[in-house]
């Protein structure tokens, strides 16, 4: 990939990073608090193309290793999402406890034994990105069309209620593996669409506003979940997200979404934890402030802290929660460009 291809990779992923802890926050607010605000809609808002715009390009990349070395394939696409998942699912469940209070080691014990079985919330897209590149690796000589065509009728079954089990590796397969192997499939089509749009075309600005008119009247009559609109909405806000992020990376702007991206991994791993702590200190104040502002402020938090602390242990022991050691490594496989979640290649929670 080119700078300017990276770039707008990485403004796309730092917008629905963005967008998405604002909606996590705002979610979070909502079930500790029991008060809606004006920032509720926004988080209805972004919901249809949030997380479906970054499985589409975590998929983009795996073509790298996919018809490669077996042992580079599964190392930096399986066990990689695998060891960051461990690494934080017990530093989540020590946070928990503290909330919590209880600090039983029975307790720690049931929380590890549960995220191995239902992996824990705020850090679920791991597991499910290494099953995502697993499924994709077993189904490699299959037909695109075909497994395409299968995984948009698990995700229109899903829409429909039909495919909801309550266990989170099973619905979300049914939920966004199309996007994710959508992104695999047509990584050159996605790349010739960002490069045409690159050169600059006028009537981009204009779609935008027509797409966001659509999911903003969608997302206000509740029908954006419904089957097939759903998945009409995904691809259609993933494409737009897409647009959005090379119309930034031509103009120069967007430097803080940028840096999201580049970042991405230090963000999401440590996001959550960094949005109970602000909301328990904040609910021990006793104080209410304006509902809306006070979960911008929460998301605020969970982008900038986690920057923060990833920056804090770089030079410490502690560098094992953002740097894979080389002994959990499959044996002869050359460091990859980074530990990255979603794949840019600058992300800087790199390996040792």
């Amino acid at each position: 990939m080119t700078g300017t291809q990276n770039n707008w990779v990485n403004l796309t992923t730092g917008l629905c990073l963005v967008l998405f802890v604002i909606a996590e926050a705002v979610g979070l607010h909502i079930r500790a608090t029991g008060a809606e605000s004006w920032m509720s809609f926004t988080a209805q808002w972004v919901t249809p193309f949030a997380l479906p715009t970054l499985f589409l390009i975590a998929g983009l990349f795996l073509p790298r290793t996919l018809y490669g070395s077996k042992s580079a394939f599964f190392d930096r696409k399986v066990l990689r999402f695998i060891y960051f998942y461990l690494a934080w699912m017990g530093l989540h469940a020590l946070a928990a406890m503290a909330f919590t209070s209880d600090l039983r080691a029975a307790g720690l014990v049931d929380r590890l034994a549960s995220g191995l079985v239902q992996p824990s919330a705020g850090l679920w897209v791991l597991p499910q990105l290494a099953l995502f590149a697993l499924i994709t690796w077993l189904v490699r000589l299959v037909a695109p069309g075909k497994v395409l065509a299968v995984a948009a009728g698990a995700q229109i079954l899903h829409s429909a209620g039909l495919i909801q089990t309550g266990w989170i590796p099973l619905d979300a397969t049914a939920q966004y593996f199309i996007f994710f192997f959508a992104g695999c499939s047509g990584a050159a089509t996605l790349r010739q669409y960002a490069e045409r749009l690159s050169r600059g075309f006028a009537d981009v600005p204009a779609a935008l506003v027509i797409w966001a008119a659509i999911n903003t009247v969608l997302v206000a009559q509740g029908t954006a979940a419904l089957p097939v609109i759903s998945l009409v909405m995904g691809f259609s806000g993933a494409f737009a997200m897409i647009a959005l992020g090379v119309l930034l990376s031509r103009s120069g702007r967007g430097q803080l979404f940028q840096q999201a991206g580049r970042d991405h991994l230090a963000i999401y791993i440590a996001y959550l934890p960094v949005l109970l702590l602000g909301q328990t200190l904040l609910g021990l104040t006793g104080l209410s402030p304006e509902p809306g502002l006070t979960a911008l402020a929460l998301a605020l938090l969970g982008l900038i802290l986690p920057l923060g602390l990833s920056r804090l242990v770089r030079l410490t022991p502690l560098k094992l929660l953002y740097r894979r050691p080389k002994v959990f490594r499959l044996k002869g496989v050359a460091p990859g460009s980074g530990g990255q979640l979603i794949g840019a290649s600058y992300d800087r929670a790199e390996e040792a």
